[in-house]
């Protein structure tokens, strides 16, 4: 088992989750559910690959709430109070945060205090999380090394199928697209792509990465920004691009490392424009998605149903990772101070 492998296999894992979600009872169970308030938690990549699901139900006129679960239990509570549902993802499904949360739900469920349904997406079957929850999601990845790459990618497809289910518009279609983003996703880590050899070029000596997206894009720029630190062991954040102009473009210099995501939906002439508008500061750009300004472009292929779009653009992020690692005489996912499973707030 290496990074690398982990990264591989994903094609395989979402080919497998579709088999098994195709036609499973649990979506007509969804839609039974209380439609609204939803809660969407979790921690580091499982609460980034949260980011589009938040984004798609609050369009299908939802009301959804994106929450670290370390602010859920310490800070509002009162939201675990009352109906609704609470969607809890984490790939362990025994991280101390998810374990508090457990316990606070259970102890009003022995006072008989209403409770909202609880619906989890874990990588195995058999966790605290999913033992106690109303509904448990696995997807089934299996044991992966420390950065998440093929349980971040499982969890996001999953959700993209929950959200749509508990906004009544999940349809066979969306399987059938399903298949169709694994069959991209292993042409896209098949190929010798040189805008990731170029990318890793430009960026290796910066001290700094900045990723940059809007709207569902923004899972990509955090988890990027996550993999960074963790993979690579470099200063990065995850901005969104309409914050970057508010004061983080000052800091672009020669040193700083850019990826802008250029995604194919609504804000895509505005990430273009910040592109261009970097380049013209002097900064090293490298975009992923559409063509646009850039010191380097790293192409993927259009796809009809772009919900799915943050589950191919987060690939060559995962890609370049390994490169820049390499560079660095480091073993992605060979932790020096974290775990897999935190175990301590």
């Amino acid at each position: 088992m290496s990074y690398r492998s982990d990264v591989l296999e994903q094609p395989q894992v979402l080919r497998m989750l579709i088999h098994t979600y195709r036609s499973h009872p649990v979506w007509s169970l969804l839609s039974t559910y209380p439609q609204s308030p939803v809660l969407l938690t979790g921690m580091g990549a499982s609460y980034n690959a949260l980011y589009p699901a938040w984004f798609y139900l609050n369009q299908q006129g939802k009301t959804a709430l994106h929450l670290e679960t370390s602010a859920l239990i310490h800070y509002l509570p009162t939201l675990l109070e009352g109906s609704g549902v609470i969607v809890a993802v984490s790939q362990s499904g025994e991280s101390i945060e998810m374990q508090k949360l457990v316990e606070q739900i259970e102890a009003r469920r022995r006072h008989n205090l209403k409770t909202p349904v609880l619906i989890s997406v874990t990588n195995s079957a058999q966790n605290t999380l999913a033992d106690y929850s109303d509904v448990s999601l696995p997807t089934a990845a299996g044991p992966e090394v420390g950065i998440a790459t093929k349980t971040y990618t499982s969890s996001m497809l999953v959700l993209n199928f929950v959200a749509k289910a508990l906004a009544g518009k999940l349809q066979a279609q969306d399987f059938e697209n399903g298949v169709a983003i694994a069959d991209l996703t292993q042409t896209v880590l098949a190929e010798r792509n040189a805008g990731i050899a170029a990318a890793c070029n430009s960026l290796t000596r910066s001290t700094y990465m900045a990723i940059i997206g809007r709207g569902p894009a923004l899972a990509t720029a955090k988890n990027a920004a996550l993999m960074l630190k963790e993979g690579v062991r470099i200063p990065a954040e995850g901005y969104s691009g309409g914050q970057f102009r508010h004061g983080p473009r000052e800091m672009v210099a020669p040193t700083i490392g850019l990826i802008i995501l250029t995604s194919p939906d609504a804000t895509l002439d505005l990430n273009q424009r910040l592109a261009a508008d970097i380049v013209d500061y002097g900064g090293k750009v490298v975009c992923i998605g559409q063509p646009t300004a850039g010191n380097v472009h790293i192409s993927l292929p259009k796809i009809e149903d772009t919900t799915f779009h943050p589950l191919l653009e987060i690939l060559p992020i995962q890609l370049l990772v390994a490169q820049l690692a390499e560079r660095r005489e480091i073993t992605p996912g060979d932790f020096r101070w974290s775990s897999k499973v935190v175990h301590q707030e």
